[in-house]
């Protein structure tokens, strides 16, 4: 395996342990507390459900520009996703959000590890990072939940 996708495939790795045991950490009042007071006004669990369910739609966004698509739609409303996709994980615990992290994860893996050298020079659109290379994006994934992590840490104080 090429050094760059082995490097990616670790950090995707790592960044998923990570965030299991930051989630696990929390108690039940940590992650019912309200993170963000504005936007979506998430919750620390709604920002793992968050965690699932953009990291799912990436999946997509990774196989088309691979293939030589041109990556998200022009017109993709991420605000729109994020309200409306994070809420339809409100129904389930704190151990199935983490499992369905865990799988979400290990398919962006597998992903990782089918791709070429040359796939991740690929240029595309991403809705939030606009034109980039595909490297860039899968990157993201692990870098996006630390960030999110991170603010957790800080409305928690």
């Amino acid at each position: 395996m090429a050094d760059r996708r082995a490097d990616i495939i670790a950090g995707l790795d790592k960044g998923g342990e990570d965030s299991i045991a930051f989630f696990k950490s929390l108690t039940a009042e940590e992650l019912t507390a309200q993170v963000y007071q504005d936007g979506a006004k998430w919750t620390a669990r709604q920002v793992l459900a968050h965690f699932i369910t953009v990291e799912r739609s990436m999946h997509w966004l990774f196989k088309n520009i691979a293939s030589g698509g041109s990556g998200s739609p022009e017109d993709f409303d991420i605000e729109r996703f994020n309200r409306t996709q994070t809420s339809k994980l409100d129904g389930l615990t704190l151990d199935e959000l983490i499992s369905q992290f865990k799988a979400v994860r290990e398919d962006t893996i597998s992903l990782v590890r089918e791709l070429s050298e040359d796939d991740l020079d690929r240029e595309g659109l991403h809705a939030f990072h606009g034109h980039g290379k595909l490297e860039r994006f899968i990157r993201w994934a692990y870098e996006h939940t630390r960030i999110h992590e991170n603010e957790i840490r800080q409305a928690l104080g």
